[in-house]
Formats: structure tokens, sequence, C-alpha cells
């Protein structure tokens, strides 16, 4: 079964980081096309995000209750009832997304009042032509959750490659004649092809959808009731994320800057989380579900303990060449030394919280397998409360640098929350927890430390702007980096000295 379990994360990981490399040339694309700080550019940034976080709050709770739920029928083989479910909670989810949008129209002239992007017409403008994404949102999210309790995992980890797909394509053949409009319905479509794709691979499942409105169901009525819960603790993430996008907004031309940092930093580690929670998270429902404890706990102590184990020299890496990486991958057409630097400011802050970030996705979905949804929604509001007072702090001596950095104080102090209540609600659980996270700091310092030297070697020897030399300055320290590291690991006893020793 480890094996398997194994494979199949390892399948979904590789899936969903080359949909996020995807998705981060893409806005690499456009970015190097109409210049970092364009002005327009950042309206286009701020007006893709704005949907994007408010609907984010009701599909992460509707794919944690979907899964649950309609995975429960499959297993039983009560097809006909898991069917039911899955026509009343699409029926209803699309009535509730189209009021959503309305809203969002009519707010839309609210929103730029609160930033400086300047032109406020095109703002407003922007802002009301993507809000009709978040119908794709919804159906993208329930879809998701059917096929992956069907086992079908890749076909949810691959959504994104088209529609970054479609936004490279635009910028190429029709960027310089339709500018930041075309962008935007670009976009638009892009987004609407992430839930389009999904439906063949569900077809072949056997599903066919019919309307169904009957909130009496019973079974709508228990995923509206464990539905409310998880949706206050998504919310307070998404507001992080939206009050931090407003907030940088009032610093020019950082907008674009700040989507392109998460889009490197936060969407890749949350693509490597959901790659781990999107076949633990059945296991764990599974386990919990059966009484069996033992398994529960032993699969989750072995997937902490391996994300630890990767995300700590991940954070030191990104530390220690965050400025060769950003000038390799960004550093083209418009893009300017300046924004460079700026950007990998914003990098530097951002990777202090990426351990945090990942071990929470996965601490979430273990509350949400033992039907436990109050203390995760609860400790959102912590992360977010702390984000919030804490960055209005920073950025007085920090500038727009504060505001990653307050998140990924939250962050942190949020998993320890976590794993503190989910000790008192299960039981010990973290046997070698601890132990693995400190010998893997010592390796990813003392890998920090070999990596910077190598850098200032580099640089005062291989100075210049040419590709050749900025490729050596990146690809030498990072290759050097891994190996340090992993010498130290195995010498530490982090990774296993044989394959039968393994434990995902």
């Amino acid at each position: 079964m480890k094996k398997n379990l194994f494979g199949s994360i390892s399948y979904v990981m590789l899936i969903m980081i080359f949909s996020r490399l995807l998705s981060l040339l893409s806005v690499q694309i456009y970015m190097s096309f109409y210049g970092a700080t364009d002005a327009y550019l950042n309206i286009y940034s701020y007006a893709i995000s704005v949907p994007n976080i408010i609907f984010t709050c009701f599909g992460t709770a509707l794919s944690t209750v979907v899964i649950p739920i309609y995975a429960g029928y499959i297993a039983k083989g009560e097809d006909g009832r898991a069917k039911g479910f899955a026509d009343t909670i699409l029926s209803v989810t699309s009535v509730f997304t189209i009021g959503l949008i309305l809203l969002g129209i009519a707010i839309s002239p609210l929103l730029p009042r609160l930033t400086n992007l300047g032109d406020y017409t095109f703002s407003v403008k922007a802002l009301m032509v993507m809000m009709p994404a978040m119908l794709f949102y919804g159906l993208n999210y329930i879809f998701q959750g059917m096929l992956q309790s069907h086992g079908k995992y890749g076909w949810p980890a691959f959504v994104s490659v088209p529609s970054s797909l479609i936004v490279i394509l635009y910028v190429f053949l029709l960027g310089d004649k339709f500018g930041i409009w075309g962008l935007l319905l670009a976009t638009l479509f892009g987004l609407s092809l992430q839930a389009f794709i999904l439906i063949p691979p569900l077809y072949k499942t056997g599903y066919r959808f019919k309307v169904a409105l009957n909130l009496k169901n019973p079974d709508m009525k228990e995923a509206l009731r464990m539905t409310g819960p998880v949706l206050i603790g998504v919310s307070a993430y998404q507001l992080n994320m939206l009050y931090n996008t407003t907030m940088i907004a009032k610093f020019p031309g950082m907008v674009t800057l700040l989507t392109y940092v998460q889009n490197l930093t936060l969407y890749l580690v949350l693509a490597f989380a959901y790659s781990i929670t999107a076949v633990i998270y059945p296991r764990l429902t599974a386990f919990a579900a059966t009484g069996d404890m033992d398994a529960y706990k032993e699969t989750l102590r072995g997937i902490l303990k391996t994300v630890i184990i990767l995300l700590v020299p991940v954070t030191f890496g990104f530390l220690a060449v965050r400025t060769q990486m950003l000038e390799l991958i960004t550093k083209w057409g418009k893009v300017t030394s300046g924004e460079v630097e700026s950007a990998a400011g914003l990098l530097a802050m951002y990777s202090i919280g990426i351990l945090g970030l990942g071990l929470k996705e996965i601490l979430d979905r273990a509350f949400y397998a033992v039907k436990e949804t109050k203390l995760p929604a609860i400790n959102g509001f912590i992360i977010m409360a702390i984000n919030v007072s804490l960055s209005l702090v920073l950025i007085r001596f920090m500038g727009a640098y504060g505001l990653p950095l307050a998140y990924s104080v939250a962050s942190l102090v949020g998993t320890v929350v976590l794993l503190f209540c989910l000790k008192k609600k299960i039981g010990s659980f973290g046997e070698g927890i601890l132990t693995t996270f400190i010998k893997s700091v010592i390796a990813a310092v003392i890998m920090f430390i070999l990596v910077t030297l190598i850098n200032g070697a580099l640089s005062a020897s291989l100075s210049g702007d040419a590709l050749s030399l900025r490729i050596v300055r990146l690809i030498v320290p990072c290759i050097s980096g891994v190996i340090i590291y992993g010498i130290l690991a195995l010498f530490m006893g982090l990774l296993p000295k044989r394959k039968k020793e393994q434990n995902i």
C-alpha cells in the first residue's frame, strides 16, 4: 500500500508542479511583454486575483465536503445516491455562484477605491469582466472532488495547463493588437477550460448531470453542516490574501511582482501540498471512519516528516539563490534590474513561511478526516489576526516587504497551533517529528552557508548579464545545494539508506 501511496503522490506531484511552472511561465511572458510595473498590467493582476480569492473560500470548502460524502457512497456501491448528491451540489452551487457573480459586479465600483491602481474606469471594468470566472471555479472544484473520489487524480492536477497555454498564445499572437483588454478575455476563457476539460473524464465514470435543487436532501443538509466551519477557516486564509493584495496595491508597481512571487513560492508549495492531500485525505478519512487510528497516525506522521525534509531545504535554498533565480527567469523584455531586486525581497520574505504553509494544508485535512472542522476555522482567524496586526507594524519599517513577512510569521504560528490542537484531539502522533525538523534545519543551514560562499565566488569571477553566465550562476549553486543537503541528510539519518526502509 505504501508503494501505491508513494506512486500516486509522485504522479500527482509531477503534474501539479508542471502545471504551476507553466502558470509561472505565463505570468513571466506577459510581465516581460507589457512590463512588470505597467499600470494597466497591475490592474489586470488585481482584477484576476479578486474573484479567485473570493471563490476559493467556497471552492475549497466544496471540495473538502464533496470527497467524504460522494466517495463514501461510491465505496459502498451506492452509485445512485452518490449521483443524486452530485446533482444537488452542482445545481445549488451554480445558482449560488451566479448570485455571487452579480454581487461581485455590484461591488466592483467600490474595490478600486481601496487601492492606488490608477485608471478607475478601467479598474472597474476589469473587475466586472473577471467576476464570471467564479462560476467556472465552482464547477472545477466539485468536478475535481468527484474525480478524486473515483481515484482519478491526473486530470484534476492538470486543469491549469490549458488556461496557461491560452494566455501564452494570446500574448505571442494577439498581445500587441488587443493589449490588456484582450489579456483579460483570454484569461477568462482559459479559466472556463479548467472546468470544461474535466467533463469528459467525469463522463467516463458514468456520471450524467440532472438539475436537482432539493435543499431538503439529507446529504445536502450534511454537506451544508460540514461546509460552514470549513468555509470560515478557508475564508480567513483568502481574506489574508485579499488584504495583502489590496495593501500592496498602495505601493506603485508591486501588485504584478507580488503575483509573480506568489506563483513562484506560495502556489508551488501549495501544488506540492495539494498533490499530497489529494491522495492522503481520502485515506485518512477512511482510517478515521473505520476506527483504525494507528494507521491514521502512522500515515500522517510519515507524511509530515517527508514534507519537513523536503520543504526546509527549499526555504533556505530560495533564500540563498533568490536573486540569481529571478535574474535568470524574470529579467527579460521590459523587466528591469530594480524590479528583479524588488521581487527578490518579496521572495525572501515569503520563503520564511514555506514550511508553515505546506504543513498547514496537510494538518487541516487531518482535522477534516476526523470530522473536526471548528479548530481549523478558529486557527484561520488566528493566522489572519496575526497577519493583519503584524503587517501594519512591519510596513512602517519595511514598506511592501512587511506584508509577505507578516504572512510568513502568521503561517508558522498557525501551524504550531494546529500541531498542538491535533495532539489534544487524537493523542500523541508526532514521534520523531521535532527531531526530523531540527536535523533538517541544521543540514539546510550548513547548505545555505556553503551555497552563499559559492554564490560569492561565482559573482566575482563570472560577472556580466549574458544568458550563459546567468545560467551558470544559478545552476551551479542549486546543484551544489542539492548534493550538500543530500549528503548531510543521509549522514544524519533523514533519508533511508535502503529502499525497503522507506516510510512515506
